[in-house]
């Protein structure tokens, strides 16, 4: 399977055991070189050293690592699955959608107990074993340390990550800070397409993704986003058509009904709704986090 930045392969070793092999070509240049460092760097910081640690919090374990004279290896148990090959067809999976909204949350957590933000959460990036059903997070080559860290603070992205479907509006917008609420955005938009069958966030570019999600509200500290001033959506200074005191409130709740009026057409349970309308708002300060998802779920 290739992917963008590297090649995974089915290999057996030993005694008949099946592995991952992940590739870097050295070949490639210095930006795939990042990606493999960033990589080995967090499953280390992660320290999932065991097949139990890796099934407890939901993370793949890191094998092995290797480096030949053309590419770099990361060594990893192989799993024929992932959530993508599963959602394949379009169709409504509410008891997937439990199920990876519990397992997953618990990877997340985990991941931002040690600091680090995985910055790339898709259904590609979580593997699921065929005999167990568990899931695991994969391809940390985005991950980066939690901007709101002591460490983190100081270090701020130097590329854009993250697959658009589901990035979050912060990042859509220039945003290069990672914080828990980046993931937890991610986690959001794969159990809604997980729920109704279809991503809901589908644009071919970042700014055809931004208008689409336009139905969630514009809040305040959008204009701290790089480059927000220049999209004319949110520039009403010269609207004659913009009350100078129109009621904020009103006009939140009546952007929002707009993905309310999707919950409703595709008949998603009241307690889903609940979890969506929470995680899936423009606000990273009002975003839902781990712990309270956690404690919506009695996890």
């Amino acid at each position: 399977m290739l992917g963008t930045f590297a090649s995974v392969e089915k290999k057996v070793i030993g005694q008949g055991t099946c592995v991952a092999y992940k590739t870097y070509s050295k070949s490639h240049g210095s930006l795939v070189f990042e990606h493999y460092k960033r990589e080995l760097w967090a499953f280390k910081e992660l320290a999932v050293d065991t097949k139990e640690a890796s099934v407890q919090n939901h993370i793949v374990q890191l094998l092995d690592h290797q480096e030949s004279v053309t590419s770099y290896h990361l060594i990893f148990p192989f799993y024929e699955d992932t959530l993508a090959i599963k959602m394949n067809g379009s169709a409504k999976n509410p008891q997937l959608a439990r199920e990876f909204l519990q397992q997953i949350s618990k990877g997340l957590a985990y991941m931002h107990r040690q600091g680090i933000i995985h910055c790339d959460l898709s259904p590609s990036n979580i593997l699921i074993d065929d005999e167990s059903s568990r899931m695991f997070i994969c391809d940390l080559g985005c991950a980066h340390l939690d901007s709101g860290s002591n460490e983190g603070s100081q270090s701020v992205a130097n590329e854009e990550v993250g697959t658009r479907y589901y990035k979050a509006p912060e990042h859509l917008f220039g945003s290069r800070a990672y914080r828990p609420a980046t993931d937890v955005w991610s986690l959001g938009a794969i159990f809604l397409q997980l729920l109704i069958g279809y991503p809901i966030f589908n644009g071919e570019s970042d700014i055809e993704q931004i208008g689409r999600s336009l139905r969630w509200p514009y809040i305040k500290e959008m204009v701290n986003y790089p480059d927000a001033n220049k999209l004319i959506f949110f520039d009403d200074s010269n609207d004659p058509e913009m009350e100078e005191d129109s009621d904020q409130d009103d006009d939140f709740t009546n952007m929002r009904m707009s993905l309310a009026n999707v919950l409703e057409k595709e008949q998603i349970s009241s307690d889903n709704q609940h979890i969506i309308m929470q995680i899936l708002t423009w606000s990273v300060n009002d975003r839902l986090t781990i712990a309270q998802l956690h404690n919506i779920l009695a996890l």
